[in-house]
């Protein structure tokens, strides 16, 4: 499985195989200007793709599978934790205000 990324900094466009950045053998960086992404980040990916491996392999028996996710069609998953995290604000200062009385 082949992965195209486009840098957000230099916008220089790369491939990297799946499995090598599972394996660990290649480095999720633009080749371009050396831009990385958070470690953190790139082992959520990994750990991500690993699983994601794992169920389209169990799919497998009954379906094949081919896909393509955009980072674009992501934005309204992330208006969506935006929203949470407001809820989650809200929530603390209604704990707030109830210690206070």
């Amino acid at each position: 499985m082949t992965l195209d990324f486009t840098c957000q900094k230099c916008e220089g466009t790369f491939e990297i195989d799946a499995q090598d950045l599972i394996d660990g053998s290649e480095k999720l960086e633009c080749p371009h200007c050396n831009t990385r992404a958070p470690a953190n980040v790139v082992d959520d990916f990994v750990a991500a793709l690993t699983e994601m491996r794992a169920q389209v392999a169990a799919l497998s028996k009954r379906f094949t599978l081919s896909t393509t996710l955009e980072s674009e069609d992501l934005a309204e998953l992330d208006a969506d934790d935006d929203d949470d995290e407001d809820l989650d604000e809200d929530d603390e200062d209604l704990e707030d205000e109830d210690e206070e009385r």
